[in-house]
């Protein structure tokens, strides 16, 4: 089921795992267990960045050590760029200030070095620039990013929460000046809907109408990150008639009636294919008409495993569940 990802090396699996806290509240110990039980289970796909686990004290940049080391250990950098992939990120902002912007020529390709270092390895197969300034011309920074192409320190490259029209702007001037193009968006996207009140980020990007017409006019492929909104539909419990709030961000960033009612319209579906919601609004995701790859995140190996059950009913698989197209 693994699907090629247009403009690049890689055949990517249907799920994508996400490594946010490696090497500090997931300990090393289990974050490589789970990046075993993922390879095994069919994932081939590991996406991290470079801050994090920076927004906690300790050491820094763990979650690409921890990786770099467990391909080590592991073997598994022998696999590196054919069946097995890693994708970083860089250009985050200042930690504590998201609108203090460190998408620079110099302090991307810094970034990108440290990765590099981190990670144990001469390059990265996929590449996102971790948030947009919009000050910065696309054009310059698409100078910039054809440069790590064309030095071999990155395979490929994406943009992590740019807008449609910056994605536009960016392509465009690739083109142009025939440099190296993008080949993928990373937004916040799930079955669930934020409000936008309660959205504590606004240097966050998440779906919406004009994005997803963006997606869908030019087949540009999203990874979505949140997939599970933080265990919404897991989660969700119901006394008597009431349902009730989840805790944590499940509750306080998903809990409406829109999400309840997009809960109600799984339980049939479940039912019928023997699939927790959790699962059935994971592989929602992948029914969308361009290539989606959900970005998972777990912190035992039984969630991750209850996931990755999804990839036998997600789209393009022997089984199809036709009710998620909407």
């Amino acid at each position: 089921m693994a699907c090629k990802i247009k403009g690049t090396h890689i055949e990517a699996s249907p799920l994508v795992l996400g490594t946010d806290y490696y090497g500090k509240t997931i300990p090393e110990s289990t974050a490589c267990a789970l990046m075993e039980t993922f390879c095994e289970k069919g994932g081939n796909l590991i996406d991290t960045a470079h801050v994090y686990s920076d927004y906690l004290p300790g050491e820094k940049h763990m979650s690409e050590k921890v990786i770099g080391r467990w391909l080590q250990k592991s073997g598994k950098i022998k696999d590196l760029g054919k069946n097995l992939y890693i994708a970083t990120k860089g250009g985050f902002p200042v930690v504590g200030d998201m609108h203090a912007s460190r998408l620079s020529y110099r302090e991307v390709k810094s970034d990108l070095e440290e990765s590099l270092e981190c990670l144990q390895v001469d390059a990265v197969d996929l590449y996102w620039l971790h948030r947009d300034n919009k000050n910065i011309p696309a054009e310059e920074i698409a100078g910039w990013m054809d440069e790590f192409v064309k030095t071999g320190k990155i395979k490929s490259y994406g943009v992590s929460n740019w807008t449609a029209q910056r994605i536009e702007e960016l392509k465009e001037s690739s083109i142009r000046n025939s440099f190296a193009q993008p080949v993928a968006s990373q937004i916040r996207w799930s079955l669930a809907v934020t409000e936008k009140d309660k959205r504590e980020d606004d240097t966050l990007v998440e779906m919406e109408p004009s994005e997803y017409n963006f997606y869908r006019e030019s087949d540009f492929p999203v990874f979505a990150f949140s997939s599970q909104a933080k265990g919404f539909f897991a989660k969700l419990k119901r006394d008597g008639r009431e349902y009730i709030k989840p805790e944590g961000k499940a509750g306080t960033r998903y809990f409406n009636a829109q999400n309840i009612k997009s809960y109600e319209s799984l339980l049939p579906i479940c039912e019928k294919y023997g699939m927790t919601a959790m699962q059935a609004a994971l592989a929602w995701l992948t029914y969308a008409p361009f290539p989606v790859f959900p970005i998972i995140g777990s912190k035992s190996a039984e969630q991750l495993k209850s996931s990755m059950e999804t990839i036998k009913w997600c789209s393009g698989g022997e089984f199809r569940i036709e009710e998620f197209v909407d």
